[in-house]
């Protein structure tokens, strides 16, 4: 057995039995790279060999997974890997026997020699692979172009769902409808209905607003299936999991069929795929589930109802199989302290770290600990990712840093059992100030007295300090490591070229509160078999007011805190979970309560201050969203993440407040007049 093959545990049911026509299948739970061909092919053949020792009839893939999804345009501007994944396709093909594999790859759309093309290249498919040939092919009807989903740019949509035939080994261009029968295969003597993940996430019955005009799975299901698959590649998020359980289970229970859903596993750039595969009986009970977050060959029986449940990440529970409640209807509260959600958010960002580095050739990290809360976290993080020897913490104090702070950041290291370093950057920053100084004077007689609002000087020790993890990471081979997390996004609150800069922002999705709860989190129940012990994060670092530690207050020499300068976090965090989720207008938020005002009273004129400096500064912040690493997508409702959110970066005279229908008709006179 190769090392592949060893890296890819199988999980049989309780009362499993070998043998072909039994109607055993295998989930391949697998981590795929966009482009690579060669190394995702080996995963699959790994799978596949495990799945023939058990003699299953069926081993079952996720989504593209020859080609990796997502693979974005690079399938587009470079045409001829869809060409390069046909050959790799025939040649798993090829290496096929009686046990039958379903392959996502990437099929060319190309027009009849007396057609001309219209539309996409492309079709997001799946082949059914056994006895030395490609058997069938299917195509994926609903193509998603939301939040994180841009397969509309690649794909196109296929007007079914559901096998098109073996006429493609000769012609491509085939693409008839589907007919009788047509829409299911048979394995070993099983009907098994075959659809692409987006084409079971449009029924009516559970979705209040569904994306598409019509829901695929019904007419796969009037095929008269003894089980339905799904190959998938689902990101996870914050509160994906209860919804996916609940649409999996009630299709199921719906159509009186059982369900089989294989997930990715792994991420890529901005996007966690938690797997999490799973199969449904008749009735819509989960009868079998994969790890989270890890590689696995899932056996199960369908037809049987016979697998295992493999626990979920911390407390999230799937214990519930009510198909017909639907989380989707129920609107969710915010909570500025939620604990529910950490374990899978410390594993999605663990993988994301640990796939960002590998995938891109790296193994080690640098980082700035300053000894604040958002460095403590992120350190804790990649240390945990990629192991505490291969991240270097590097302390930068400057002549206003706190002892404390100072202390904080070297107790973490040696806690975590990082390389540290202390690099003071008085020297550097007086020695920039002094230059700069002298061009200063002599510009300011071409554009006037420079702004006093402006934090530049400040910004200065930011940018040192960028500047140093840079020069590291180039020295040692390292990438440097971003520690602003969502709420200083929103906010605007980082330095481009500051604390902004690094090759990736593990917390660029996760909210200051969060990050707050998720350090109690690390310290309580970080897995035991790391090689750092629990409670590495003092407490100190935990309840200190944030702050940038650039500046002190001039009339009474106290460093100044980031709520000091903007407002209390928690009341920030509320209006980015309502922009988010809710997509409330300032109006909105004015009349509705928030949880902080029921905690701390606060008056209307205090109310609408904070928002009107929260969208004042958020449409000014934009910019620095362009420029910002990519960020590890975890939340929910949304991100500031470019894979998840496109916002015009000029776009900032958006009047927030709206304009009343007097103030309309003033302005609009005023225009006439000019």
């Amino acid at each position: 057995m190769n090392q592949t093959q060893q890296a890819l545990p199988t999980s049989f049911p309780p009362d499993f039995t070998a043998g072909y026509g039994q109607g055993n299948l295998a989930l391949a739970q697998i981590n795929t790279t966009p482009g690579d061909l060669a190394g995702n092919a080996r995963k699959i053949m790994a799978a596949l060999r495990l799945a023939e020792q058990q003699q299953v009839d069926l081993v079952i893939f996720p989504e593209l997974a020859l080609m990796g999804y997502p693979p974005r345009d690079v399938i587009v501007r470079h045409p001829f890997l869809v060409t390069e994944n046909l050959k790799w396709l025939e040649g798993i093909a090829q290496n096929t026997g009686q046990t039958y594999a379903l392959v996502g790859f990437v099929e060319p759309r190309l027009p009849k020699p007396s057609e001309k093309r219209i539309g996409k290249t492309a079709f997001n498919a799946a082949a059914l692979l056994g006895e030395g040939k490609i058997q069938a092919i299917f195509r994926k009807s609903l193509i998603p172009g939301y939040n994180e989903f841009e397969d509309y740019r690649q794909f196109e949509s296929s007007p079914v769902s559901g096998a098109i035939g073996q006429e493609w080994l000769t012609d491509v261009t085939l693409n008839p409808p589907l007919q009788g029968g047509q829409g299911l295969i048979t394995v070993h003597g099983h009907r098994y209905a075959v659809s692409i993940c987006e084409d079971l996430w449009n029924d009516p019955e559970f979705f209040e607003h569904p994306h598409y005009p019509h829901n695929p799975i019904e007419g796969l299901m009037a095929q008269g299936p003894q089980a339905l698959i799904n190959l998938s590649s689902s990101p996870s998020r914050s509160g994906k999991e209860a919804v996916r359980h609940q649409l999996c289970a009630h299709v199921a229970q719906k159509h009186g069929t059982p369900l089989v859903y294989i997930n990715q596993v792994g991420t890529v750039d901005e996007l966690a795929f938690d797997g999490g595969s799973r199969a449904y009986n008749a009735q819509g009970q989960l009868f079998s589930r994969a790890e989270s977050f890890q590689e696995q060959l899932l056996i199960i029986n369908p037809l049987k109802g016979q697998g295992r449940i493999a626990p979920l990440p911390g407390d999230q529970a799937t214990e519930t199989t009510d198909a017909s409640a639907s989380p989707c209807l129920q609107p969710p509260a915010f909570q500025a302290y939620d604990t529910a959600d950490l374990a899978r958010t410390y594993q999605s960002l663990l993988q994301g770290i640990r796939d960002y580095f590998a995938k891109t050739g790296f193994q080690k990290a640098v980082l700035g600990l300053s000894g604040g809360l958002d460095s403590a976290v992120v350190a804790v993080l990649v240390a945990d990712a990629l192991g505490p020897e291969n991240l270097l913490t590097v302390s930068m104090p400057s002549a206003i840093t706190p002892d404390e702070n100072r202390r904080d950041a070297q107790a973490i290291a040696e806690n975590l059992g990082c390389p540290w370093v202390e690099i003071p950057i008085g020297a550097i920053t007086n020695a920039f100030t002094q230059e700069f100084g002298t061009v200063r004077t002599s510009l300011e007689a071409f554009w006037g007295p420079t702004d006093a609002r402006s934090n530049a000087a400040d910004n200065v020790q930011a940018i040192s300090r960028a500047t140093i993890l840079r020069q590291l990471g180039n020295e040692f081979r390292a990438l440097p490591v971003a520690t602003s997390d969502k709420s200083e996004f929103y906010l605007g609150y980082a330095t481009v070229n500051g604390d902004m800069s690094g090759a990736l922002a593990p917390i660029g999705d996760v909210c200051k509160t969060k990050v707050r709860a998720l350090a109690r989190w690390l310290n309580e129940h970080r897995p035991a078999t790391l090689k750092t012990p629990r409670n590495v994060l003092p407490a100190s670092v935990i309840t200190k007011p944030s702050g940038a530690d650039l500046k002190r207050d001039p009339q009474t020499g106290v460093l100044v805190t980031a709520e000091t300068e903007l407002m209390p976090y928690e009341f920030a965090d509320e209006v980015i979970w309502r922009l988010e989720t809710l997509n409330q207008s300032h109006a909105q938020m004015l009349e509705t309560p928030f949880s902080y005002e029921q905690q701390h009273p606060i008056t209307p004129d205090q109310k609408v201050e904070w928002l009107n400096k929260f969208f004042d500064r958020m449409s000014k912040a934009v910019f620095k969203w362009f420029v910002a690493p990519p960020i590890l997508i975890t939340d929910g409702g949304g991100s500031i993440a470019k894979s998840d959110y496109h916002h015009p970066i000029v776009a900032n005279r958006i009047r927030w407040q709206g304009h009343t229908p007097s103030e309309i008709q003033t302005l609009l006179t005023k225009s006439h007049d000019r």
